[in-house]
């Protein structure tokens, strides 16, 4: 299945167990983004989404530097390994059962981050959390 670029969706868009491995390199979602289960390995590099995007144990490889998120950002169940720098998250951050060991600099939370057992050793000074870090 071929999308069109520039792919715009008015509302949510459901993408969850979808086989498709890339989105257009152009996207908006004016709500929300699930793209849990999927066989997607990197977001757009213009991405604009609403709401959240959840990418629970898809098979995301990395995202991109600056990534903004309106909502929520679950990454629960995925295979990173790191976060990219400049990330800013709206909501929550979902890292549970991920190996990721360090937050990276300039990243951005403004709700709480939930670890769920994810191996985060290292907090820069430069990070920004407005709620809690819960293990």
């Amino acid at each position: 299945m071929n999308l069109p670029n520039p792919f715009i969706v008015e509302g949510h868009l459901n993408l969850e167990q979808s086989q498709l491995t890339h989105l257009p390199q152009q996207v908006t979602v004016k709500g929300n983004l699930n793209l849990a289960y999927s066989k997607i390995i990197q977001l757009p590099l213009q991405l604009q989404v609403g709401g959240y995007i959840n990418l629970a144990h898809s098979d995301i490889e990395y995202l991109n530097n600056g990534l903004r998120v309106a909502g929520d950002l679950s990454l629960m169940g995925t295979k990173l390994t790191e976060l990219p720098p400049y990330l800013h998250v709206g909501g929550n951050l979902y890292l549970a059962q991920t190996a990721i060991t360090e937050l990276p600099k300039h990243l951005v939370v403004e709700g709480n981050i939930y670890l769920g057992g994810a191996p985060v050793k290292v907090i820069p000074e430069e990070v920004y959390i407005g709620g809690n870090i819960y293990r």
